[in-house]
């Protein structure tokens, strides 16, 4: 199955925004236990946001790209393949 560039991107902006809700519960969590400063939670928290960040991007770049570019491709791969 492929998958377009517009569905691509959706699923790249679905995954940021639950990354952001992710983070978002898990800093409102760590400050009411009082370990928002500790090491695991920095670090968990620069995890998400490289992961919102990626996602976001490649959404963003995906919303913008064009579907004949993608068209093309996607008919470039099925060329060569025997497995129809």
């Amino acid at each position: 199955m492929k998958l377009t560039a517009r569905s691509t991107s959706r699923m790249y902006a679905l995954t940021c925004l639950a990354c952001v809700i992710w983070l978002w519960q898990s800093l409102v969590e760590a400050n009411n236990d009082g370990s928002l400063f500790n090491w695991a939670t920095i670090v968990f928290s620069l995890c998400l946001l490289v992961v919102i960040g990626w996602s976001g991007w490649n959404a963003v770049a995906g919303w913008n790209a064009k579907e004949t570019e993608a068209a093309t491709a996607g008919d470039k791969d099925d060329e060569g393949s025997t497995d129809r």
